[in-house]
Formats: C-alpha cells, structure tokens, sequence
C-alpha cells in the first residue's frame, strides 16, 4: 500500500512537471504588446488571472517579470522593487522545474536573469547587477549555440555582445575573468537581424528590439542620422506605445531637436490603461528649458521632482530648478534648489554627477555662456551664436570660463556644419581645459574623432580619441571614454 501511495505521489508530480509548458497564444501576444507599450495596469489584470487560475504557461511569468522590470525602472519606487526583486528568484525556481528540452528554456533563465541586472543597476547593487548580466550572456550563448535558428535570443545576445565590446580598455580584465566576449558590429547585426526576421518567433520580442536598437547605434556606431533614419522610417505607434514613444522624446531632446520631442510628449494617447510616470515632465521640462520658457520649464521640473518616487535624474532636474531662477535672478531660490541638489537623489548616471559637482563648486555659470549652451542645446544654433559673437577669451575670467566659451563655439559650428571652425575652436578647448574637470576639453576631443572619422580620417579619428580617454576625473568621463573606445574600434574596422 506504502510503494503505490508513493508510486501515485511520484507520479503527479511528474504530472504537474509536464503540464508546464511554453505556448505563446494570442492572448499572451496581446499581453506583451500592452506590457511593452507601458499598458502595464491592463496587463496585469490578464496575467493575474491567469496566474491566479494556475496556469501551466510559463510565458506568463516572464509576461510578469516584464510588467515588474518596466513599472520598477521607470517609476524607481523602493518599495516596489523590495517587492517585486524576490519573486524574480521563485520565477527562476519555477522555470527550472518546467520542460528542459526547448530554446524557451534558457532563453527564459536568461531574461529573467537580464530583468534582475537591470533592476540591480536602477537600485545600486552593482555587484548583483555584473553576477546576473554574466548568467545572462552564458545563458543567451549557450542557448545560441543550441538552437541557432531561434531569432529571439539574438536580441539580447546581441544587445550584451555590443555593450561588452564598447566596456573601455582598463576593465578588459574583468571582461576576461568572466569569459565575455564582445563585438559592437556583431551585436548590433544580430539585434538588426531578429527586427528584419519574419519567422514564427519575429513578435515575441519586437517591442524591445524597436526600443533597443536606436540606443545601440546612436551610442555604440555613433551614428546619428542611422538611428534617426531607423525611428522616422520604421513605422512606430507613438501614440499608442510610451515606451518606444520615450525612447524618441529623450534621443530627439538629446540631440537638438526638441521639438519633435514635443510633439511626441504632447501627443501620446491617455488613459488609466497605461502606467503613469513622472519623467514625462522631466523631458517636457527640458523641451520648455531649451524655448527658454522658464515659468513652463520651472513647473513640469516641479512636477518631476514632487511624484517622482525614485533618484536617476532627481539632482539634474533640481540644478535645472535652480538655474531658472538663477536666470530670473532670484538668487535666494536659486540657492534652495541648490541645496537639494546636494540632499536629494544619487549619483549614479552622468548628469546628476554633473549636477552634484556643480552645485558643490558654490560658484554660479557666466549667464552669456549658460544661455548660449540652453540655446545650443535645444537647436537654436543661431540664437546662441549671436549672444557670443562679439566675445573674446578676454571678456571671461575664469580658465574654465574661458575653455567653455571656446567649447560652446566649437559646438555651434559643428551643429551647423561649419568643420573647420568646429575644428578650430574645439582644439583651443583642448589646449585651454586639459588640465580641468570639466568635460570640455575630453568632449571636444571626442567631438573632433567623430569629425575625422566622418571623413574617413582614420588615423587622425584615433588620436582625438585616445587624447578624449586619456584625460582624467573629467565630467561624464565613463561616457565619454565608452564612445571614444566604440570610435576606435570602429575605426580599426
């Protein structure tokens, strides 16, 4: 009686095992698109349900994982993500349990493994994040090395191949240690490639591949118009998707072109079905910054700051709190802010280092050279030429004054296609701020590689490059020594 209650229990268990399975259906299709478009609430009525029906499809707990990683990176509120961290391990043990002998399989442990290096960066664990990114790309190329022709694993194979071959040259050692191997055309081939795929599994992953790809060329090829082309020719719903539409608002607004940015922010469709976040008033706070709006730049920064439960970009959006009224010349604000530019957020993307250093320097920007820089920032290339036309070095009294007035020329003319003179002046930055810690002098000597290498100047590119990398404890240093190594690489090509 003992051996058949075993062999009963034994076998139910085997049971349970075999009805997990892999099926991607139409409704799970429908629920990653409202997933991957930001309809996060109506998502998770679906996948609760399902869940909660005990469902034997395992793609609902990568839908859920999705939903999870989404919610936590943009909205960074502690008590989600002290919620939502652990039950990526159970979602881990369960997959383990279901069926082995399917590209699903590892593909599965490795986005799960993806989501949880994402989630560690956006919180600060950074030794977590390094542990789960490597699981993730042995699991992403060992299940590539298995099932060659399941397209989907290409994307974040693809997207981890690029970002460990643009990792700067003093941390190759690391690189080794972990058995990364990393190539930034080859990446960005096998992200391109699963887009143009029209297999059975081309829909699983596309969202994110649309998202990911202008990212990769932009940053990693350093081609502007490439990735511009891919988002104005590529057929996007901005309207309906908010994810793909922030990708475009922050590149728009990263690159001059605040505008579009504008009518992307303005335009995106409303409603309860998708996940409120606050940075949309962050980006429209930097489209009305650049219009030198700044009763309309002051309260979408407000707004930014007062929801926001999280702390990327809270020390850049106070400094720009205080630099309009700095500009309105209510120096008594000004100082406020500043002081939660020290108090608040953290210090982990560029920007608010940036912020932070600043607001620590205790001294306020030459006001010509600031709203040259908001001007050029945000296009208006003209507007910002004019207000330093009639300048010399002579006029600033601080070096670093004086290096920014050469950078700030120097940026104009590259924006408006004037070479030589961009050449000219951003040289001159160099010569002037190589000594600074600002990033003026690396910028421009980044600004002239790209200059060089657009005119298939290779040897010359690699020189500016180099000199960009070698100069130290500069602003935006890994940045800019990240697109400094991604130039030579590709200019060895």
């Amino acid at each position: 009686m003992k051996k058949g209650l075993f062999l009963f229990m034994l076998l139910a268990s085997l049971n349970g095992v075999a009805q997990s399975q892999y099926s991607w259906n139409e409704k799970v299709q429908k629920t990653y698109e409202s997933i991957s478009s930001l309809r996060i609430p109506e998502a998770r009525k679906v996948i609760d349900k399902e869940l909660n029906n005990h469902t034997n499809n395992l793609f609902y707990l990568l839908l859920e994982s999705g939903a999870d990683l989404y919610q936590s990176f943009f909205n960074e509120n502690i008590a989600e993500y002290n919620n939502f961290y652990p039950r990526l391990e159970k979602r881990i043990d369960l997959i383990k349990a279901g069926p082995k002998n399917t590209p699903y399989y590892l593909y599965s442990l490795g986005l799960l493994h993806f989501h949880k290096a994402i989630l560690a960066i956006k919180f600060d664990k950074n030794i977590e994040a390094v542990l789960d990114f490597r699981k993730a790309y042995m699991l992403f190329k060992e299940n590539k090395d298995l099932y060659p022709k399941f397209s989907p694993n290409n994307l974040y194979f693809g997207l981890l191949t690029t970002v460990i071959g643009a990792v700067p040259t003093n941390y190759q050692w690391m690189l080794n240690i972990f058995g990364f191997k990393g190539s930034i055309s080859k990446g960005n081939e096998m992200v391109l490639g699963y887009i143009n795929s029209k297999d059975e599994y081309s829909k699983m992953a596309m969202n994110e591949a649309l998202l990911i790809y202008p990212y990769l060329v932009m940053n990693f090829e350093g081609n502007t118009k490439k990735a511009f082309d891919f988002i104005e020719h590529t057929g996007y719903d901005f309207k309906k998707n908010h994810v793909h539409a922030y990708m475009a608002t922050n590149l728009y607004l990263n690159h001059q072109q605040p505008l579009k940015a504008l009518d992307i922010a303005t335009n995106i469709e409303q409603g309860d079905a998708y996940l409120a976040i606050p940075f949309w008033h962050y980006e429209l706070g930097y489209v009305k910054f650049y219009e030198m709006k700044l009763d309309h730049a002051e309260k979408e920064f407000t707004q930014f700051v007062n929801s926001f439960k999280g702390n990327f970009y809270v020390k850049d959006a106070y400094e720009k709190l205080s630099l309009i009224a700095y500009l309105k010349n209510d120096i008594k604000k000004a100082n406020e802010y500043r002081a939660e530019v020290l108090k608040q957020g953290n210090l982990i993307s560029e920007a608010d280092k940036l912020a932070y250093q600043n607001a620590k320097s205790n001294g306020w920007p030459n006001l010509l050279l600031l709203k040259s820089r908001i001007f050029s920032d945000g296009g208006f290339q003209v507007q910002a030429l004019k207000i330093l036309a009639d300048k010399t070095t002579l006029d600033f009294t601080t070096e670093d004054d004086k290096a920014e007035f050469s950078y700030r020329l120097a940026r104009i003319y590259d924006l408006l296609g004037d070479k030589e003179q961009a050449i000219k002046f951003y040289k001159s930055t160099i010569e002037k701020g190589k000594n600074s810690k600002q990033y003026f002098a690396a910028r421009s000597a980044l600004q002239i590689g790209f200059i060089y290498e657009d005119m298939k100047d290779y040897t010359t590119a690699i020189v500016f490059y180099k000199n960009c990398m070698e100069m130290k404890n500069t602003a935006f240093k890994n940045s800019l020594d990240q697109k400094a190594k991604s130039g030579i690489l590709r200019c060895h090509k």
